[in-house]
């Protein structure tokens, strides 16, 4: 009985070992039709929020872009004003 050789690897063959065995994954749906924006809140709010989505069984970032959407509708279609008040000549604040 002869002694079975190993195969030599070579570069090439290293490299086809260790190279990537997926591709590069596409991104989620959501990524593609939503872009991602930070906005500043407080902790209080956003823990109504998340707790009026668990209550809703929906997801936080669902809920937020149905607020904004809500809002945006009916503030371009004169259901609602902003509360302004003018405090110095180039600012203004909303008002709580």
């Amino acid at each position: 009985m002869s002694p079975r050789k190993r195969p030599k690897l070579t570069s090439q063959a290293l490299d086809d070992f260790f190279a990537p065995t997926e591709s590069k994954r596409p991104p989620p749906p959501y990524d593609l039709k939503y872009a991602r924006h930070t906005y500043r809140v407080t902790d209080a709010l956003h823990q109504d929020l998340k707790t009026i989505a668990e209550k809703e069984s929906v997801g936080l970032n669902d809920l937020v872009r149905y607020i904004f959407e809500t809002f945006v509708r009916q503030y371009q279609a004169g259901e609602i004003e902003l509360p302004v008040e003018e405090y110095v000549v180039t600012h203004s604040r909303l008002t709580e």
